[in-house]
């Protein structure tokens, strides 16, 4: 059976290109050997064209089969001899007008574009040996060509566009590198799992493509795989989906594009459109615009790409919108869903005291004890109709904003419950008695005495320094935050403002000392709360489950409406670890 081989010793000749007639002549092969690893290949040109050359041919990009890469034709195929004997085939090459030929005739005027590669098949050979080396020869006597194309990186690293007649030591082909393997597989129809099962064979190129056009022949119709990691370009669809991801969210954002996420949509939106129906092997040969496009919205691509594209709007709104309260929570994570106790080390217990006369030191102990914190998962499901296409990316952004808006909402309620449960007294902890409890002195009376207000501020703030653990030691963390009603926001201003003091009395002590969290979710403007940084003592906690800290989207169409549907989950919880970093503050009448 003949197969495809390509060579990438072809040429564009420099200084050949004119821009007013965007033609050039490319040196597309030479009689010259060809390293083939086992063997030693020659391209018989006289034999080989004996029936003539083709009148044209198609030139494309990197090999691909599609019409949709092909930017040029070849002609005028005819040999020459050049200076040093060596026999080359030569063509002439035109770019066509299409729009985007303009970077390829930017590159070939500029010198920029050096490589070429001619792809043909081979119906007979002739086997010989080298009589100077020994080693075997093929030499291909007849076939057919079958196209040209640009390519990035040919395997001869000495290939280049040159000012001087072709040196016969440039011809001598390396073995395809794994890019220019990949490349021509695909252009064969090779199926991946093949492609990638020979890519790192020690065999000869010529023997590796008949084993992988054998076995594509026998195969039966085999089910799409993803693409090694290394192939980062957009045939990979993993790769495709995150670069049109970025698109939309970049869009979302009100940025431009880049990278890969400018280039999804450089020939516009049937463009990847048909790129998602290839991927998922949907024909969309003579389909026009609006069915491709309703079409790629059915594949199994595009709800993974909304689903992304729902879930980085989400999240990021879901941030912005956060509310004044989380500021007062600290951060914990479980492994599970099943309630964990988290060992609370009191390091006041730790004795230090002059070494005895008996030479020994003082024995002590770090007193244990633990709190209870547990995650469940909240969520919920939202769809979108069959009409969402893949140009209603700023549509799946905003329909994300705003279920982040609904999460961090939903967040803050929860926080807020939970620390006014059971009347302003918190959740219950270990020891039976909650949060806020008489026993623990961690509700006081704040009396509203515009004159006595800050003293009394000041007070509390020192006492809760002056807390102790279980071994009888000043904790000494004061309070970083004044948690108070949005009715109550003017009154903490005033009472925290720095002000140009005249005399050292008329300074303001609470200047600098406390921050404002106004939260307007509390239910009563009467009782606020000091509370020292999560940072610098345990106290309220959110708990994540290990891996989700934030919310995650699931995607799929629906089978019986066709509609996109998103299940955003998000495990969550709410814990309380120690009460010492809080403060209640019951605001009174006063005297």
């Amino acid at each position: 059976m003949t197969h495809p081989i390509h060579r990438f010793l072809a040429e564009a000749k420099p200084n050949s290109f004119d821009p007013e007639t965007r033609t050039f002549t490319v040196i597309v092969a030479t009689n010259a050997p060809v390293d083939r690893g086992s063997h030693l290949e020659v391209l018989d040109l006289a034999s080989f064209g004996a029936e003539g050359w083709p009148p044209s041919l198609p030139l494309q990009t990197d090999h691909s089969a599609s019409v949709r890469d092909t930017v040029g034709t070849l002609t005028n195929f005819h040999t020459e001899t050049l200076d040093d004997g060596v026999t080359a085939l030569v063509a002439d090459g035109r770019l066509s007008s299409r729009a985007d030929n303009e970077a390829i005739a930017a590159n070939l005027k500029d010198g920029v574009q050096t490589s070429f590669s001619i792809s043909f098949t081979v119906s007979k050979w002739r086997e010989g040996t080298d009589p100077a080396t020994g080693r075997k020869v093929r030499t291909a006597l007849a076939g057919r060509l079958i196209e040209g194309s640009f390519v990035v990186s040919p395997a001869d690293p000495l290939s280049k566009i040159r000012s001087n007649p072709m040196d016969p030591a440039t011809t001598e082909m390396t073995r395809m590198t794994p890019v220019q393997w990949d490349t021509v597989c695909r252009a064969a129809g090779v199926p991946d799992d093949v492609r990638e099962a020979l890519r790192e064979s020690d065999a000869a190129d010529e023997d590796k493509m008949r084993l992988a056009l054998a076995a594509t022949e026998n195969r039966q119709p085999t089910v799409r795989t993803v693409r090694q990691h290394n192939d980062q370009t957009l045939d990979n669809p993993s790769v495709l989906r995150t670069a049109v991801i970025e698109f939309y969210d970049a869009v979302n954002r009100g940025e431009a594009p880049t990278g890969q996420a400018a280039e999804v949509f450089a020939q516009g939106e049937r463009a990847l459109a048909e790129r998602l129906c290839r991927n998922a092997g949907i024909s969309t040969i003579g389909l026009a615009d609006a069915e491709v496009i309703r079409r790629a919205a059915t594949t199994s691509d595009f709800p993974i790409i909304a689903g992304g594209t729902f879930n980085l709007a989400m999240r990021r709104e879901m941030e912005a919108a956060a509310s004044p309260i989380a500021a007062l929570f600290g951060r914990d994570t479980v492994a599970t869903f099943n309630p964990e106790t988290r060992a609370q080390v009191d390091w006041t217990s730790l004795a230090l005291a002059d070494k005895l006369e008996d030479g020994h030191y003082k024995h002590s102990f770090i007193h244990e004890s633990g709190e209870t914190v547990q995650v469940a998962i909240i969520g919920g499901i939202t769809s979108k109709s069959y009409e969402l296409t893949i140009n209603a990316g700023a549509r799946l952004g905003n329909d994300g904003a705003q279920f982040g808006k609904r999460s961090a909402a939903e967040i803050a309620d929860r926080k807020v419950a939970f620390v006014q449960q059971a009347s302003n007294a918190g959740p219950t902890m270990k020891d039976g008695n909650p949060v806020f409890h008489a026993s623990r002195g961690n509700i006081v009376e704040f009396p509203q005495v515009e004159a006595t207000m800050v003293r009394s501020l000041m007070g509390f703030r020192s006492a809760m320094a002056k807390r102790k653990g279980i071994g009888d030691v000043m904790i000494g963390t004061y309070p970083t935050h004044w948690m108070v009603h949005s009715e109550f926001e003017e009154t903490a201003l005033r009472l925290l403002a720095s002000v140009q003091a005249s005399a050292i009395a008329d300074v303001n002590p609470l200047a600098g000392k406390l921050q404002v969290v106004v939260e307007p979710r509390l239910a009563d403007p009467n009782v606020s709360w000091l509370v020292a940084s999560p940072a610098k003592m345990d106290g309220a906690v959110q708990v994540y489950l290990q891996g989700h800290e934030a919310p995650f989207t699931d995607s799929r169409i629906d089978f019986d409406t066709d509609a996109v549907q998103f299940k955003i989950r998000f495990p969550f919880g709410l814990g309380w670890l120690e009460w010492r970093s809080w403060t209640r503050l019951d605001h009174t009448a006063g005297a």
